[in-house]
């Protein structure tokens, strides 16, 4: 018994002491891509100029406003993932169906959110084979402990975001992957069309986080959608023109962010979000008793609401309507957020 005990009390530790360590270097990939040890830094009010730079100007088109989608979606998965590439068959049924309710879109979701370089966890990294590793260990009955390392990497990456001291670097960074992948997809020089950044989980914060440098750097109108989305305090959120918040009554994940980060408390009146929030740009939107993530979450589309529609087809049919509801150019009359 005291074998048992002590080796539990060892691996315990090490667990602990390996989540540390994971802690103190989050920040790192973002500060070093700043610093240049891995690529150029960029200049955060000019990601539209920093994303041409890396790719052929005959994928960022001209064409007037009238020959593009409607609007552009942009999928950050949660921190769960691994890589842009490799989406959940749940997540990957939710944009196709979700595609489908909105023709006039154009939905992106190439962007791993948790890396300042688009760079999957098990990619070209120095610790890209352990990675692999627990990603392919996380497939099998026992490799569910082994997961957790990577929803600890992820969340931790969430806190840099949210961080003022590495925040702004590590969300310029993710914006201008965002920025590539929009002018790839044809997104005008002009700007003007609404950029929709739709967060999942963890995704949320980045979904936050990069709207400073979307709206700035491209002249895009940023609009959030965010799935029971981990919202922090980010000043970013002054650059969203409306944000959607999507949290079923059985998912409590989305507390954190109410708990731990002080300018989401109600009584800290002059923050940033809630100003935000006093200004109406904020709507919650309750899809029924879905939980966080697995069997019952957003994207199930076995489980079923009273009314006999699948939980995905809810979340579909609210992100849809809010989406439809972003006014035209026109109607916005030129205000551009932030300002003020």
């Amino acid at each position: 018994m005291n074998t048992l005990l002590t080796s539990a009390l060892a691996l315990g530790g090490l667990i602990l002491g390996l989540l540390f360590i994971m802690a103190l270097l989050s920040p790192l990939e973002a500060l070093t891509w700043w610093a240049g040890w891995s690529s150029q830094a960029p200049t955060p009010n000019k990601v539209s100029q920093e994303a041409l730079e890396e790719i052929d100007a005959e994928h960022a088109p001209t064409l007037p406003t009238a020959g593009h989608p409607a609007y552009y979606l942009v999928y950050l998965t949660a921190i769960g993932g691994v890589s842009a590439q490799e989406l959940s068959h749940r997540e990957q049924r939710f944009l196709q169906l979700l595609q489908e309710a909105l023709p006039e879109a154009e939905i992106i979701s190439d962007v791993f959110p948790f890396s300042v370089t688009n760079n999957p966890l098990t990619g070209e990294r120095l610790f890209g084979w352990l990675w692999r590793k627990i990603h392919e260990k996380r497939k099998t009955l026992t490799g569910g402990m082994l997961a957790s390392f990577i929803f600890a990497r992820n969340l931790f990456n969430v806190a840099v975001s949210a961080d003022p001291r590495y925040g702004p670097i590590n969300n310029a960074g993710v914006a201008r992957e965002i920025a590539k992948s929009l002018y790839r997809r044809g997104y005008p020089l002009a700007g003007g069309i609404p950029v929709v950044t739709m967060g999942w989980s963890g995704g949320g914060q980045i979904a936050v986080g990069v709207a400073p440098f979307l709206h700035l750097g491209m002249d895009a109108p940023v609009y959030t959608v965010s799935i029971g989305g981990v919202l922090t305090d980010d000043p970013g959120v002054a650059f969203v023109a409306h944000l959607w918040h999507l949290q079923g009554s059985k998912d409590k994940f989305p507390l954190i962010g109410d708990v731990l980060f002080p300018g989401r408390w109600p009584w800290i009146k002059e923050s940033a979000w809630n100003r935000f929030v006093r200004a109406g740009k904020l709507t919650r939107l309750e899809p029924g008793p879905m939980i966080h993530t697995g069997r019952g979450d957003y994207f199930d589309f076995k489980a079923t609401l009273p009314d006999g529609q699948p939980y995905v087809m809810k979340t579909v049919t609210l992100i849809r309507d809010a989406v439809r509801s972003i006014p035209s150019p026109g109607e916005r009359g030129g205000i551009k957020p932030g300002a003020g």
